[in-house]
């Protein structure tokens, strides 16, 4: 893709698993994380995998981090999202902070227009 032009990828993920670290005292607080892995889809066809870490900052706010390994490179994201205790966050966007290999220069961001803890619809728009 030349500089400049927007790569749209369509995503659908499958939980591969959630894991709460619970870092303070019992039950929900902050410096709580939670771990996240999951596969991706494209079209229906496995396109690659994701992994996440996302800790609770304020009692209604998380900082989470993750990357997508996608068969061109690696696509690098960030948000901060407030979310109460034990509800997945719907309807929102990251974003896009980095990545390697065809994405190594990429920006932009990532509507997430679903997620539960099964998995999620996303949609990458990717300014290169």
């Amino acid at each position: 893709m030349s500089r400049g032009l927007t790569e749209v990828v369509r995503l659908t993920s499958t939980s591969t698993g959630t894991t709460v670290v619970d870092n303070g005292t019992p039950g929900p607080g902050i410096g709580d994380q939670i771990i996240i892995t999951a596969n991706l889809f494209r079209n229906g066809a496995r396109y690659g995998t994701e992994g996440a870490v996302c800790t609770r900052v304020a009692a209604d706010s998380t900082l989470c981090s993750g990357t997508f390994s996608l068969p061109r490179g690696q696509v690098s994201w960030q948000h901060l999202k407030t979310t109460p205790i034990g509800t997945p966050p719907s309807d929102f966007d990251i974003a896009i902070t980095g990545g390697t290999g065809a994405y190594a220069t990429v920006r932009g961001y990532a509507h997430i227009a679903r997620i539960a803890d099964s998995g999620g619809a996303l949609a990458l728009y990717l300014l290169h």
